[in-house]
């Protein structure tokens, strides 16, 4: 089975976290119907960090229904080299599921630049799927986006928040001791 992939940060103090939401290709089309579903009137898209304590909570509760899976990689590294060494690990896990497509929020364009070439490498040395296909997108463009916005503001939240993400948490892997 191959899969898709959706990728998102958030920093909360000196934990830098990126997550990868899963999605089978079958599933894409429904779970963005779904969530496009979940905008307000006036949303272009959804935005963990602008929405109101009540509406977190039932957009988790709404995206835990959907058929997807997060995987989430932490580091206490500065950036860049935080989000370097996620993406990293996030490659290579990619290898065991066959991961044919990987979409990451778009930053400023020579941070997406950098990140280009550093997936470009690692598909050249063998350590991404061969096949993957890569590009970085706004929020607005993907919905698939916006849960790896949710998981990874509410597992960096931690407590209940963090609680109410397990049902879409999978995997969670420290890099820096990788």
């Amino acid at each position: 089975m191959t899969v898709q992939v959706f990728v998102d940060e958030s920093r909360r103090k000196r934990l830098y976290l990126t997550c990868a939401v899963l999605v089978n290709p079958r599933d894409i089309a429904s779970s963005r119907t779904e969530l496009r579903g979940m905008l307000l009137s006036g949303q272009r898209r959804l935005h963990f960090t602008k929405e109101k304590s009540q509406r977190r909570r039932s957009l988790l509760m709404e995206m835990t229904k959907l058929p997807v899976r997060a995987w989430v990689f932490s580091s206490t590294a500065k950036e860049p080299q935080a989000r370097q060494r996620c993406i990293a690990v996030l490659l290579r896990d990619l290898m065991a599921v066959s991961g044919e497509r990987l979409v990451i929020e778009r930053r400023e364009a020579g941070q997406d630049a950098k990140e280009a070439g550093q997936i470009a490498t690692a598909i050249r040395q063998g350590e991404a799927p061969a096949d993957l296909s890569y590009d970085h997108l706004g929020g607005h463009e993907e919905p698939l986006l916006w849960i790896a916005d949710a998981v990874a503001w509410a597992y960096g939240a931690g407590g209940d928040w963090r609680r109410r993400a397990n049902g879409l948490i999978e995997n969670v892997r420290d890099v820096d001791s990788q």
